[in-house]
């Protein structure tokens, strides 16, 4: 993302810190604007156009788009009327203003059921290249999704649903990850993922939990796997960072001093 798109997205992330009454079926409203927009290439262009009048874009979006959520128009009016650096940076800065909205709109487990899902599709070569599949209607994909998640919460749900419609080329894994971090960060938060011999008993969160805040400043979501390969001890992931403190870890390094 462009310099100018990183600006715009931190106004635009600031419009929604400020609007009130945010709901999830305000986000729902953000992220299927974003995909009309994204369906017209014309559209795209004019609302990304850097020197065009903000107010000429907010009412392209009025008329373009009809009749849309009294909470939802305001934010896609301040979205549009930022100076974005392409067309592609300004339907990812919706999709993360959309997202961003329906975090804030509830108390659902966003965060954990997402890691879920990402965990199924790994899990199910055959569903991940269905989700991945540059053929087949997003239609048919949002339908699939929502057969697949009938025990999660309408906010994932309608998450996921968007992601597989405009995946812009990027895998459902990645999809996954990077709204994860969105909602994690709009809750205030991190994600870390720790992976563990075993199961994650109580006093092993609560330290490693205080090692994440003293490294990082804030909390953190944490997603917990299960690998017996580390033999004990524990791994946490941060985005590009690694804490490694898992007896596998420790044997390797043992080893190479003794073969030195």
């Amino acid at each position: 993302m462009g310099s100018a798109s990183r600006t715009a997205l931190r106004a635009a992330t600031d419009a929604v810190t400020k609007a009130k009454g945010l709901s999830v079926a305000t986000g729902v409203a953000v992220l299927a604007a974003g995909r009309a927009i994204g369906d017209v290439p014309a559209l795209r262009a004019a609302l990304a156009n850097p020197i065009a009048d903000a107010k000429a874009k907010a009412a392209l979006v009025d008329d373009v788009l009809g009749k849309l959520d009294p909470t939802a128009k305001p934010l896609l009016h301040a979205i549009v009327a930022e100076r974005w650096s392409s067309a592609v940076d300004l339907l990812a800065g919706i999709e993360e203003i959309g997202i961003r909205v329906i975090a804030e709109g509830t108390s659902d487990p966003i965060e954990a059921e997402l890691f879920a899902v990402g965990r199924a599709a790994q899990s199910n070569a055959e569903l991940e290249l269905v989700l991945n599949a540059k053929r087949g209607g997003a239609e048919a994909k949002r339908n699939l999704v929502g057969a697949i998640l009938k025990g999660a919460s309408e906010s994932t749900t309608e998450i996921v649903r968007h992601l597989v419609s405009q995946p812009r080329g990027r895998r459902i894994r990645t999809l996954l990850a990077d709204a994860q971090t969105i909602v994690a960060d709009q809750n205030g938060r991190g994600v870390a993922t720790v992976t563990v011999a075993d199961a994650l008993d109580a006093e092993q969160a609560k330290r490693i939990a205080a090692i994440l805040r003293a490294r990082y400043g804030r909390e953190h979501h944490i997603d917990v796997l299960v690998d017996e390969s580390i033999l004990g001890g524990f791994t946490v992931q941060v985005a590009d960072d690694t804490i490694d403190a898992s007896i596998r870890s420790r044997l390797t390094e043992l080893s190479s001093k003794l073969a030195g």
